[in-house]
């Protein structure tokens, strides 16, 4: 085995972020280096809410949406990570990583839903991540929240999101 991605969806994509991340810092190196990050609707700040400043306008925007909403992040949050401390720290919020982390990730496929409460936090990853000289594709799924792909058998948007994660899974391992 000699390609290695890490991927995940919404908390899933936090942590394979951080693991992409972790993976370039350690010592000795990974004897085969990450090829991909397939990032899906992934939370990257675990210092956002949508009553203090944030730089994230979606955190606001959608703070009543359905299914992922502020209510419901700030209670997952404390459930996965109860020591406020901890939370911006790049261990559990891979966007307030350095400059000098960030250039090591792998290359970077990021899939961001429109209506999600983490679409600006995802895209701010990518661009941080993009202005530390990783290859990065973002794809912007219009008009669906957050858990779209799980409707990927009644949601367009759905079935292309998990087509458009099998190509970027395809070009990375086949080197196309």
């Amino acid at each position: 085995m000699t390609r290695i991605a890490v991927g995940g969806i919404s908390a899933g994509g936090n942590l394979a972020a951080v693991l992409a991340l972790k993976a370039s810092t350690i010592t000795p190196p990974l004897p085969h280096p990450l090829i991909l990050q397939l990032l899906i609707v992934p939370v990257t700040d675990n210092t956002s809410t949508a009553t203090s400043p944030s730089p994230h306008a979606s955190w606001k925007t959608y703070e009543h949406a359905p299914v992922l909403n502020s209510e419901a992040m700030l209670w997952l949050r404390h459930s996965y990570l109860p020591d406020e401390a901890k939370r911006s720290e790049w261990l559990a919020s891979p966007l307030l990583a350095p400059e000098d982390v960030l250039s090591g990730a792998p290359k970077t496929w990021v899939a961001v839903a429109e209506l999600d409460i983490l679409r600006d936090e995802a895209e701010r990853y990518a661009e941080k991540l993009e202005s530390a000289g990783v290859s990065v594709k973002v794809v912007r799924y219009e008009n669906v929240p957050h858990a779209f792909i799980s409707l990927d058998n009644v949601l367009s948007a759905g079935k292309r999101l998990m087509l458009d994660a099998g190509e970027a899974l395809r070009e990375a391992f086949l080197g196309l």
